[in-house]
């Protein structure tokens, strides 16, 4: 499974499956890049962007498929 982005609220949240995650932010002027460990929780935010990342075993991913407006890949 490929990560999924979703938008809810006014924030990005994308669901993968992996534990580690790279953030640039994603856009024209981007930011530094962070890397980000989801454990032990299973999902954890960038602190330059705010982007959230949800791993899909979390049960919240669920919640998110269902609420969420599936971004444009």
């Amino acid at each position: 499974m490929a990560e999924e982005t979703y938008l809810v609220g006014d924030r990005d949240v994308v669901i993968t499956q992996k534990w580690a995650v790279r953030c640039d932010g994603n856009g024209l002027l981007g930011h530094p890049v962070e890397y980000i460990t989801l454990a032990p929780r299973g999902e954890a935010a960038c602190k330059y962007c705010g982007r959230r990342f949800v791993h899909a075993s979390n049960p919240e991913a669920e919640r998110i498929r269902r609420e969420g407006q599936r971004a444009a890949a």
